[in-house]
C-alpha cells in the first residue's frame, strides 16, 4: 500500500523535531536535505518541507537550499524565548484559575505533594514530565484558542531548551535546592488555581518561568553562553 505524502511529510518532521528535542543534532550542526533524506528513507522533499516548519517552531535556521542549521542553545536563546513564554504561562494560568477543574487540581498536587517527603525525586526525570503535564493542563484549561495555539507553537522549542537546562543544574552543587524550588513553584501554582485566585495564579506561573530561566544562565558556560 502506496503510504500518502501527508503521512511522509508528517512522520518526517516528527522525527526531526524529535530528533533535535532530545539533542541527538546539536546546536550549530548542519542537517544536509540530502543526507538527511538518505538516513530517513525519504525523497528530499518532505526533508525540505520538514525543516520550513522546524524554523518556525524556532529549532532550525534555513540555509539556501542545502538544509539548515540546528539554532543554538546560548543565553540569548534562553532568554528570548523564556520571556514569550513567561507572559504566556502567566495569561494561560490567569484565565484558567477560573476554569481548570477542581479534580484535576486535586490530582496534581497528590503527584507534586510525596515529592516533598522524598526530595530526590524531585531531581529526575518524573519531574520534568510533570511539570511538563501541568503546564500543557493549565493552557488546555485557559479557555482561550489564541493562547493555547500560541503555547503548543512555543513549547516545541521551550521544551528542547527546558531539557538542556535541567541537564545544567541537576550536574550542579545546587541540584537539590533548585529541584524543590521548583515543585514548592508547581504547589504554589496549583494553590493558587485551587483557590481561584487569577492575579496570584499568574503572578506565581510567571515567576517560575523567571526563575528557571536564572538557573539555566547561571550554569550555562562554555558552548551555552
Amino acid at each position: 500500500m502506496k503510504i500518502k505524502s501527508g503521512a511522509v511529510r508528517s512522520d518526517t518532521y516528527e522525527r526531526l523535531k524529535e530528533a533535535i528535542i532530545i539533542g541527538e543534532y546539536a546546536p550549530g550542526e548542519l542537517i544536509q536535505i540530502s543526507e538527511c533524506a538518505r538516513d530517513l528513507g525519504v525523497s528530499r522533499t518532505p526533508v525540505r518541507e520538514a525543516l520550513s516548519i522546524l524554523e518556525r517552531d524556532f529549532l532550525v535556521d534555513l540555509l539556501d537550499g542545502r538544509g539548515a542549521i540546528i539554532r543554538p542553545i546560548n543565553s540569548d536563546e534562553v532568554r528570548n524565548i523564556n520571556q514569550l513564554r513567561e507572559i504566556i504561562d502567566g495569561l494561560a494560568a490567569r484565565l484558567s484559575a477560573k476554569r481548570m477543574p477542581k479534580s484535576l487540581i486535586l490530582d496534581f498536587r497528590a503527584e507534586f505533594e510525596p515529592m516533598l517527603d522524598a526530595p530526590e525525586m524531585a531531581e529526575t526525570e518524573i519531574h520534568s514530565q510533570l511539570s511538563h503535564n501541568l503546564h500543557k493542563a493549565i493552557s488546555d484549561n485557559c479557555g482561550n484558542w489564541v493562547v493555547q495555539a500560541q503555547w503548543q507553537h512555543l513549547n516545541i522549542a521551550f521544551s528542547r531548551i527546558k531539557r538542556k537546562g535541567w541537564q545544567i543544574w541537576r550536574d550542579s552543587d545546587e541540584k537539590r535546592e533548585i529541584s524543590l524550588r521548583r515543585l514548592n513553584e508547581h504547589l504554589e501554582i496549583l494553590e493558587a488555581l485551587e483557590n481561584r485566585d487569577s492575579e496570584r495564579a499568574e503572578i506565581a506561573a510567571r515567576t517560575h518561568i523567571v526563575r528557571a530561566t536564572e538557573d539555566a544562565l547561571k550554569y550555562m558556560s562554555g558552548p551555552y553562553q
